[in-house]
């Protein structure tokens, strides 16, 4: 039995132990459980009340979810756009011309998969020219010149070289 109920049985037990007059007897208990009723109507009620708080609780906490997930797939689109391919730069190596792709986010040097010679990485942005210098494998679409060309070119200069000496 809950300690609730055995209170309220120790009340009726010791009205009626106190009265002795049955008709008032039966008076008290009648109203008793009148008293009882309404309390169980207010418990009722506000049951019903915090159920519909309850429910528009979970219905503005579905919307907000529902609206952060909208958000979130807007900022992952917009990070895949501004970060598609991280900070991944196709790189050629000054030392032994070895292509190569590497993540350099924050990072001064890079270290040559093939020679392991350290490449420096400048990201002054002020002293870069935007001269291609036709040492990118991007270079021929954007200059017409690749290292290709420029090394025939040059070898060409040492063959007309050649030919002068002789």
């Amino acid at each position: 039995m809950s300690d609730i109920t055995k209170r309220f049985q120790d009340i009726i037990n010791d009205i009626e132990s106190n009265i002795s007059n049955e008709k008032e007897l039966d008076y008290i208990n009648r109203k008793i459980t009148e008293i009882s009723m309404l309390h169980m109507e207010v418990i009722e009620d506000l049951t019903g009340i915090i159920k519909s708080k309850i429910a528009n609780l979970e219905r503005s906490l579905s919307n907000i979810e529902n609206k952060i997930n909208k958000i979130d797939t807007s900022v992952s689109g917009i990070e895949n756009d501004i970060y598609d391919d991280g900070f991944e730069f196709e790189i050629i190596c000054p030392y032994c011309n070895t292509e190569f792709t590497a993540d350099v986010e924050s990072k001064s040097d890079i270290r040559c998969p093939e020679c392991q010679n350290v490449i420096e990485l400048d990201w002054n942005a002020e002293e870069f020219s935007g001269a291609c210098t036709g040492h990118c494998s991007s270079c021929g679409s954007k200059c017409g010149t690749s290292f290709l060309d420029e090394y025939e070119a040059e070898d060409g200069e040492d063959e007309e070289d050649d030919e002068e000496d002789m």
